[in-house]
């Protein structure tokens, strides 16, 4: 009787650890980005989104472009990579037309400092911050 007692309650132990277990290694599985379509009608309301991440931008040349179909060189995959950081999917837009809004930043350091929103129809596909001088990008948000 004492035997069917003690394997019980090993079982019970047992059952316990894997649940734990289990419910950890759900716990700390990797948080990615939220992908949600962020849409912005017009240029008014992407200077407001970059305002919302603390960007101070003026008025924006407006640029017709398509999407890459690939982002093979290094480059383009580190600027996929700053996509996918911030959430965004450009390679869901990949091959379509865009329209390219670049702002001039007054908080960006220097007079390079650029805000680029590209967007399908009106959902954001890319974002990012760079300096025209050096190359340099980083995300907006």
């Amino acid at each position: 009787m004492i035997m069917k007692v003690r394997q019980l309650l090993l079982r019970t132990a047992i059952l316990l650890a894997v649940t734990s277990l289990i419910a950890g290694l759900l716990l700390l599985r990797p948080r990615h980005a939220q992908r949600q379509e962020i849409k912005l009608t017009d240029v008014a309301a992407g200077a407001a989104w970059l305002e919302l991440h603390g960007w101070h931008a003026n008025t924006p040349v407006q640029q017709t472009t398509v999407m890459p179909v690939q982002w093979q060189t290094v480059s383009g995959q580190r600027f996929l990579a700053l996509q996918q950081q911030q959430g965004l999917t450009p390679e869901h837009h990949a091959g379509e037309t865009a329209v390219r809004w670049q702002y001039p930043l007054e908080n960006g350091g220097s007079d390079a400092w650029y805000a680029e929103l590209w967007l399908c129809g009106d959902t954001l596909a890319a974002a990012c911050i760079y300096d025209a001088e050096t190359g340099i990008m980083r995300p907006v948000i």
